[in-house]
């Protein structure tokens, strides 16, 4: 999605996966507008999708990314560390700083958060992210923190240390003892400890080569059947914590893995996904920014969105998909403006000398 892999046919369901998850923060972010604008009133399907389907989409995009940087690309060296980290530098940080200062003046324009300020705006670009480009300061940390792997112990001492950090932080939240300490641990540090292991998980998938061991319809039937039933499970005995979402979350992971590495294993695209992985980013970054400007207007012009519901809804799904999309169609054309969302559509390739040379 960022430009971290060579997108070659083998790497079909990873973007692919990205593009499902993306479309389905989406519609996280669009039950939750609507539900706080009084459009419906929550359900218990609304409740589950929120709780446990729309989380784990984002450990999705960790994971491919940490699959598609131990594939293509090779740090080992102080200098091809360097060159990577520069790289992403520019990758993440371009739509990472452009979208913090568009979030922020779209919360300040409808009236959520004060007017921007400068300490504003430097609080969220060094210490405590906006959402959604948290994302963008989690991987530069973890870029930095994390040359790719050449063998299976180096991959073994990686993943131990990931999942020590995942288990601190869920025992810290968990725990009444430590919850509120947790609670004021600086965002990178939970934000890292939180979502090390998904990056870790994928390079050490694309080092062993384990896409064989979870792909096949069986098992990607399997897989989905224990966490709709564990999930649902979760749900109605109400647990709700750290531990249960960090189960679900791994389970979860492992399922869409291995249903799309599954579905897309000829590396043939099809006419959706071929036109939705266009816009896995732009649907990702604009779609709060179009949701909240779209129910401010409603408000500006002085009409209650509860007066037409149905027809409120239904714009705002138009508006949550097709602004996006049209967004970025606009910038495309607009020389390099759409440099904010793909810097890699941009940029010069990456160097020789930190690419893998044989991929895994």
């Amino acid at each position: 999605m960022h430009g971290h892999g060579s997108g070659g046919p083998k790497d079909v369901w990873t973007h692919n996966v990205e593009a499902t998850a993306s479309l389905l923060i989406a519609f996280g972010t669009l039950i939750t507008t609507c539900s706080a604008q009084g459009l419906f009133t929550p359900s218990t399907a609304s409740r589950w999708i929120l709780e446990y389907l729309v989380p784990f989409q984002l450990p999705i995009f960790y994971f491919c990314l940490g699959f598609l940087y131990q594939r293509y690309r090779t740090t080992r060296t102080p200098r091809a560390w360097g060159q990577n980290l520069r790289r992403e530098l520019a990758l993440m940080g371009i739509p990472f700083a452009a979208f913090t200062v568009l979030v922020l003046l779209t919360n300040s324009a409808v009236g959520a958060k004060p007017p921007l300020s400068v300490a504003d705006l430097l609080r969220a670009l060094f210490i405590e992210p906006v959402i959604p480009v948290g994302y963008f300061y989690t991987c530069l940390i973890i870029y930095a923190i994390t040359p790719t792997v050449k063998s299976r112990r180096n991959a073994s001492g990686l993943l131990f240390a990931a999942v020590a950090a995942k288990a601190a932080i869920v025992a810290l939240a968990s725990l009444p003892a430590t919850a509120e300490m947790a609670t004021r641990l600086p965002y990178a540090v939970t934000s890292v400890a939180e979502n090390w292991i998904w990056v870790a998980g994928g390079m050490a998938m694309a080092l062993y080569r384990g896409l064989p061991l979870v792909r096949g319809s069986e098992k990607a039937w399997a897989l989905g059947a224990l966490w709709v039933a564990t999930s649902v499970i979760a749900f109605y005995a109400g647990w709700t914590g750290e531990t249960s979402h960090a189960v679900l979350d791994a389970l979860g992971v492992l399922w869409a893995t291995s249903l799309f590495s599954t579905v897309f294993r000829s590396g043939r695209q099809n006419r959706f996904y071929d036109f939705v992985t266009r816009y896995t980013m732009a649907i990702w970054l604009f779609h709060g920014i179009c949701l909240a400007l779209y129910f401010h207007l409603w408000k500006a012009a002085g009409i209650s969105v509860t007066a037409a519901p149905w027809m409120a809804a239904v714009g705002a799904a138009l508006v949550c998909y097709g602004m996006p999309v049209l967004i970025m169609a606009v910038l495309s054309r607009l020389g390099k403006a759409g440099i904010i969302v793909y810097p890699a559509r941009y940029l010069p390739p990456a160097p020789a000398t930190m690419l893998r040379k044989t991929p895994h």
